[in-house]
C-alpha cells in the first residue's frame, strides 16, 4: 500500500491534536484544582460525586439553621427573662399592697403601676425577631396577644396557634423555633372555684372555661307562668327568687308568701315578707285558686355586667351554664339553694395566669367598687401563691428555650463535622493530585513538542523536498 503525503499529514496532524488536548486537559486541572469538571471527565466517578455535593448543600444549609435557630432561641429568651423580672416586680408590690400601714392612695398607685407591667407583659408577649414574633405558634406574621376591654372587663386574647415552627439542624434532627405564648404567659392548673356572697347559688367547679374572678350578678325576672291567677308582679322592689310558697285565707281576705305575715288583699304594690325576711312586691287582684300553692319568682343570672343573661325558672338545676357574652368562657352554677337577688364573687383556682393576675391585681388595687382595706388586702394577698405559679411558667418557657439554645452548640459541632468529612471524601474524588498532575504535564508537554518536531519533520512542504 502506498503511503500518500495525505496521509502522513493527516496522521501527523492527529498526533498533535491528541497530544495538545492531553496537555490542555491537565493544564485545566492544575489551574482549577478539580479533576473532574464534567461528568464525561469520569462517568463513574461522577456518580459518586453528586449524591455527595446535595448531601454538602444540605448540610450546609442545616448550619445556617443552626444559627438561625440559636439566634431565636436567644431572643426569645431574653424576652422571658424581661418577662421573669416584671413577675418579681409583681410580687414586690403584692407584698406592698397586703401591708396593713397602706393607705388606699398608695394602693391605687400601686395598681396604676400593675396596670403598666400589665402593658409591659404584653409587648414582652409579642416579642418579635425581624419580622416574626415569636410566641404565636405558626401565625408568626401578627401580634400574638391584644388586650380587650369590654363590659366584662379587661382580658387579654390570644391569637396565635400552638403550631411548632421547626426546622432541620442535623440528619433526623429537627428543633423547635418558638414556644407557644399561651403556654407561657396563659398557662392554667384549673384546681376548683370557691364563691362568696348570699343569694344561695354555688358554684359546681365542672366544666368551666372561665378564668380569674367574676362577679355573678342576681336579679329578679318577674313570676313564672306558675302563679296563679289574681298574683302579679308588683311595681316595688323585690329581693327573692325561687319557689315560694302561699297561703289565701278567705275570711278575712289575706295571703301569706313564705310563711310570713298575712297582708289583706286586693292589694297594690305591696311587699309580702317571707318567715326568712325575704321581700316579694306583688300586686294581688283576686283570691288565687287553689288557695294554698307555690309558684316561681324567676332569676337571671350574669357574668358580664348584665351584657347578657341566662333566666331560671328551674331551681332543680344542679349545673346551670352561664356564659360571658364577651370574653366566651362560662361558668356552671348550681341554683338548687338560690334564694335572693345579689352577687357573688368568684374565684376560679388554679387560672389565674400572668396575664389575669395583673388584670386582677390591677382592679382589686384601684378599689373602684370601694370595698374595704382589710376586704382588698385579703384579696391580694391571697393572689401570692398565684403570682408564684405564673411565674414558674414563664421560668419554665425560659428553661425550654434556653435548653434548646445550648443544645446547638452540640448540633452545631456534629454537622461541621459532617461536612468536614464529606468535603474530604469530595476531593479524594474530585480534587487535582498537584504533584501527580504536574508531572505528567511536564511529561505530556515533552510529549507535545516531540509531536510538533517530528511533524515538521516529516511533512516537508517546500517544493525541492517534493522533487
Amino acid at each position: 500500500m502506498r503511503i500518500t503525503q495525505g496521509h502522513l499529514f493527516a496522521r501527523a496532524l492527529g498526533d498533535i491534536q491528541r497530544s495538545l488536548t492531553k496537555y490542555t486537559g491537565l493544564q485545566q486541572q492544575v489551574a482549577s484544582g478539580k479533576r473532574i469538571e464534567l461528568a464525561s471527565d469520569d462517568p463513574i466517578a461522577a456518580l459518586r460525586i453528586l449524591p455527595m455535593q446535595n448531601d454538602l448543600k444540605n448540610l450546609e444549609q442545616m448550619s445556617e439553621n443552626v444559627a438561625l435557630a440559636r439566634e431565636s432561641l436567644d431572643t426569645g429568651a431574653a424576652a422571658l427573662e424581661d418577662g421573669s423580672s416584671v413577675m418579681q416586680r409583681v410580687r414586690e408590690l403584692t407584698m406592698q399592697a397586703s401591708n396593713g400601714t397602706f393607705a388606699q392612695g398608695d394602693r391605687a398607685s400601686i395598681g396604676a403601676e400593675m396596670d403598666q407591667l400589665l402593658q409591659q407583659l404584653v409587648g414582652i408577649g409579642n416579642a418579635r425577631r425581624g419580622e416574626r414574633f415569636l410566641f404565636g405558634g405558626t401565625e408568626s406574621g401578627t401580634p400574638p396577644f391584644e388586650i380587650v376591654d369590654d363590659a366584662s372587663g379587661t382580658r387579654v386574647v390570644y391569637r396565635g396557634n400552638r403550631e411548632r415552627l421547626d426546622v432541620a439542624v442535623a440528619p433526623g434532627v429537627t428543633t423547635g423555633l418558638n414556644l407557644a405564648g399561651d403556654s407561657i404567659f396563659q398557662s392554667r392548673n384549673r384546681s376548683g372555684v370557691t364563691m362568696t356572697g348570699d343569694t344561695g347559688a354555688r358554684a359546681t367547679g365542672t366544666g368551666d372555661t372561665a378564668v380569674g374572678f367574676q362577679t355573678l350578678s342576681v336579679t329578679f325576672a318577674g313570676l313564672h307562668t306558675d302563679a296563679p291567677s289574681g298574683i302579679e308582679t308588683g311595681g316595688g322592689d323585690t329581693n327573692l327568687v325561687g319557689e315560694v310558697s302561699y297561703a289565701y285565707t278567705a275570711s278575712p281576705a289575706s295571703l301569706s308568701i313564705g310563711g310570713g305575715p298575712a297582708i289583706a288583699i286586693p292589694a297594690t304594690n305591696r311587699d309580702f315578707v317571707t318567715a326568712d325576711g325575704r321581700t316579694l312586691n306583688l300586686t294581688v287582684t283576686a283570691a288565687p285558686t287553689p288557695a294554698t300553692g307555690t309558684f316561681t319568682a324567676k332569676a337571671a343570672l350574669s357574668v358580664d355586667g348584665g351584657e347578657s343573661s341566662i333566666e331560671v325558672s328551674d331551681f332543680s338545676a344542679t349545673a346551670v351554664g352561664v356564659r360571658d357574652a364577651n370574653g366566651g368562657s362560662t361558668v356552671h352554677i348550681d341554683v338548687t339553694g338560690l334564694a335572693r337577688i345579689g352577687t357573688n364573687e368568684i374565684k376560679h383556682e388554679g387560672t389565674f395566669d400572668a396575664f389575669t393576675l395583673l388584670v386582677s391585681l390591677r382592679d382589686i388595687l384601684q378599689n373602684e367598687n370601694a370595698v374595704s382595706d382589710e376586704s382588698v388586702r385579703d384579696r391580694a394577698s391571697a393572689l401570692l401563691s398565684e403570682i408564684d405559679s405564673a411565674h414558674d411558667a414563664v421560668l419554665d418557657g425560659l428553661s425550654e428555650l434556653g435548653f434548646r439554645s445550648s443544645s446547638m452548640q452540640a448540633i452545631d459541632n456534629r454537622v461541621s463535622g459532617l461536612r468536614t468529612s464529606r468535603e474530604k471524601s469530595l476531593s479524594d474524588l474530585q480534587d487535582t493530585d498537584m504533584a501527580q498532575a504536574i508531572l505528567e504535564l511536564q511529561r505530556q508537554d515533552i510529549a507535545y513538542q516531540a509531536a510538533l518536531q517530528m511533524g515538521s519533520r516529516v511533512i516537508q512542504t517546500s517544493l525541492q523536498n517534493f522533487l
